[in-house]
């Protein structure tokens, strides 16, 4: 990676800072780029997958919380 600067005629000016005093644009290899909009990118089958897990732990802990309910009313009738 290197940092480089736009100058005001639409050139770009590489320079030798380190990438944490950059202040400029840092240039990535290409295989580095795709990585990172591979990895913050989210497909149809993801958004399924997690829909459908909060769905369902939802429901689960619904189920157990209205089966403590009866649970504790038939104790108490007892």
């Amino acid at each position: 990676m290197q940092c480089i600067y736009l100058n005001s005629d639409g050139t770009l000016k590489p320079t030798s800072e380190t990438l944490e005093l950059c202040q400029g644009y840092v240039l990535v290899p290409s295989l580095e780029a795709k990585n990172y909009v591979e990895s913050s990118q989210i497909n149809a089958l993801e958004i399924t997958a997690s829909f459908t897990w909060g769905l369902t732990t939802v429901l689960l802990f619904g189920a157990l919380s209205f089966k403590v309910k009866v649970s504790k009313m038939v104790i108490n009738k007892m």
